[in-house]
């Protein structure tokens, strides 16, 4: 029996949210992660693209996809920058910085700041980056806290809080911090944005929708997922937010060959960090979220890993068959098992000379 592995995707700043494996014979994973500094629409869809081949910004296809994605990661700006002339930090009432506060000798010591600005994390730890970076930010006013769920550069986000509160918040104590920091409502991108009257997703085809009841965006043409309630509102794609990135580890290719020429195909596609096979699929939502890939093949029917030999329907990766209704004597050459995008709920058997697009998957 195989089982799917997954590795886990390590980048600076893109917390995995989360890495789902279909059951103990599965082949398929999805993973999903998170950028917290913010950009537009357009720029979240390119930053997504250029981390892996097969990512984009997030779609979702069933609720479980949502309900177990974690999105409350943020980072919000603070009353603290580098003193110009000076070389040194101190919050914005120009009293320095107490590098003896818990928070900051951690952040001192085990992530020393690239940047002039500081800002505060959901896990109330401290870092900076460069001034001019957009970021939500929290604001003071006697003694109390307020996130503002906006995204702005920090000498914007300081003038914002002056106009309307007292100043960016400044966080000498841990119970400060634990007012100033909590879970947040805010925005993120995601990879749904409308293309003349019809919604589409940046990857992928998915029916899935959870509009909040009473939206509070801009009705624009692209699409945030909220923190907490997870519901979808539409906002202009020229606002900065947060996003969601998403991989899958599955390949459509849209070639025709035959099913021998598409195995080889896949383990052609195999490197020294991954290994390719024609994938083997398994009832329920598997197999569900694989056809959203099949209705785009340029073929009918795409290739999958099923083969009859020796008198039994077997996978060619070695997983555990539990499909129903395979015919125990197929008919003479059907011997090679195809999805058609007619969705019959099993596998067609075909002659496996036939030619069509077929979907590989990779082994992380």
């Amino acid at each position: 029996m195989m089982t799917a592995k997954t590795s886990i995707l390590f980048l600076l700043h893109l917390p995995l949210l989360s890495s789902s494996v279909f059951g103990l014979t599965s082949v398929l994973v999805k993973q999903f992660w998170q950028v917290q500094y913010s950009c537009t629409w357009q720029e979240a869809q390119q930053f997504c693209r250029c981390l892996n081949y097969n990512a984009d910004l997030a779609t979702f296809y069933h609720q479980t996809d949502v309900d177990n994605v974690y999105l409350q990661r943020y980072y919000a700006w603070v009353g603290l920058a580098i003193r110009p002339y000076v070389g040194s930090w101190s919050w914005t009432d120009g009293l320095p910085l107490d590098t003896g506060f818990h928070p900051f000798h951690w952040w001192n010591q085990q992530n020393p700041p690239y940047g002039n600005c500081a800002f505060v994390t959901d896990q109330k730890w401290f870092g900076a980056t460069d001034c001019g970076q957009y970021n939500f930010f929290i604001c003071s006013k006697d003694d109390n806290y307020f996130f503002i769920n906006q995204s702005k550069t920090w000498p914007d986000a300081r003038q914002y809080c002056k106009d309307f509160y007292d100043d960016l918040a400044i966080i000498r104590q841990n119970n400060e911090l634990d007012s100033a920091v909590n879970p947040q409502e805010f925005p993120l991108w995601i990879g749904l944005r409308r293309d003349g009257e019809t919604w589409k997703w940046s990857r992928g085809l998915s029916d899935y929708r959870n509009w909040a009841p009473n939206p509070t965006g801009d009705y624009g043409d692209c699409v945030t997922m909220s923190s907490l309630s997870k519901t979808m509102t539409n906002q202009s794609c020229s606002t900065r937010y947060p996003f969601v990135c998403y991989r899958h580890n599955l390949v459509l290719v849209k070639e025709n060959k035959t099913w021998e020429e598409a195995m080889q195909y896949c383990k052609d596609l195999s490197n020294n960090n991954n290994r390719y096979q024609l994938v083997s699929v398994q009832p329920g939502d598997e197999y569900d979220y694989m056809m959203n890939k099949v209705v785009e093949a340029d073929t009918d029917e795409v290739w999958s890993g099923l083969r009859f030999l020796a008198g039994y329907w077997v996978w060619v990766n070695g997983a555990d068959m539990s499909l129903p209704d395979l015919p125990a004597c197929p008919v003479p050459w059907q011997y090679c098992g195809a999805f058609s995008k007619n969705y019959t709920g099993t596998l067609e058997t075909r002659d496996c000379l036939d030619k069509k697009n077929f979907l590989c998957y990779s082994q992380w």
